[in-house]
C-alpha cells in the first residue's frame, strides 16, 4: 500500500499473541480448577483402593470364618469319638465286674456297687464340663449312699433302697445325664442309676 505501512506476514501472528495475552485463561488453565480436579481425582483413586483393602479384608474374613468353622466342625466329631470310645471304655470295665444284682448278699451288693463306683471315677476324670461332672458325681454319691445303708442293713435291719438323685428343677439325674451324654453312654447310665436290680 502506498502512503501507509506495508502489513508483513508476522503482522498478523503479533496480533493475535497479544490478544491471546489479554484474553481471559480459560477453565484448563486456572490454576485453582486443576489443583480441584487434582484433589478430585487423587480422591476418587484414594476411595478405590479404600474400596480394594475392603474386599481384601472381607475375603479374608470369610475364608477365615470358613476355616474356623471347619476347624470346630472337625474339633466336635473329633470329640464325639473320644466320648463315645470313653463309654465303650467304661462299658468293657463295668462287663467285667459282679453286677449288684447277681449277689446274694447286702454286703456282696454294697461291694459290687463300689466296685461299679470305681470303674465310673475313671470315666468321669475324663469328661470336660462342669455340668456333666456334677450331674455325675450325684449319681455316685447316691449309689455311694446305697452301698453304706446296705452295709448297715445286717445290724439295723433296716432295709437299703436306692434314693434316685433328682436336679435343682426334680429331673433325674440319670435322664439328664442320658441327654447330655452320648447315645452309647445312655444304657450304662440306666444300669448305674437302678444299682438294687
Amino acid at each position: 500500500m502506498l502512503g501507509g505501512r506495508e502489513a508483513g506476514p508476522g503482522a498478523g501472528n503479533a496480533g493475535r499473541t497479544r490478544a491471546a495475552r489479554l484474553a481471559p485463561a480459560g477453565p484448563e488453565d486456572d490454576p485453582r480448577r486443576r489443583r480441584r480436579r487434582r484433589w478430585f481425582v487423587g480422591g476418587i483413586a484414594a476411595g478405590a483402593a479404600l474400596v480394594v483393602v475392603a474386599l481384601c479384608a472381607g475375603g479374608l474374613a470369610v475364608v477365615s470364618a470358613v476355616a474356623d468353622f471347619r476347624d470346630d466342625a472337625g474339633e466336635v466329631r473329633v470329640d464325639r469319638h473320644v466320648r463315645d470310645t470313653a463309654c465303650l471304655e467304661l462299658e468293657q470295665r463295668l462287663n467285667r465286674l459282679v453286677p449288684p444284682g447277681a449277689t446274694t448278699t447286702p454286703q456282696a451288693r454294697a461291694v459290687a456297687v463300689r466296685d461299679e463306683n470305681a470303674a465310673v471315677r475313671v470315666y468321669v476324670t475324663q469328661l470336660q464340663g462342669e455340668r456333666v461332672e456334677d450331674l455325675w458325681r450325684q449319681l455316685l454319691d447316691a449309689r455311694t449312699a446305697f452301698a453304706e445303708a446296705l452295709d448297715a442293713q445286717p445290724k439295723s435291719r433296716t432295709p437299703a433302697f436306692f434314693v434316685v438323685p433328682r436336679t435343682g428343677d426334680g429331673a433325674a439325674v440319670a435322664d439328664e445325664l442320658a441327654r447330655l451324654s452320648p447315645p452309647a453312654c445312655s444304657g450304662l447310665i440306666r444300669r448305674l442309676a437302678a444299682p438294687e436290680l
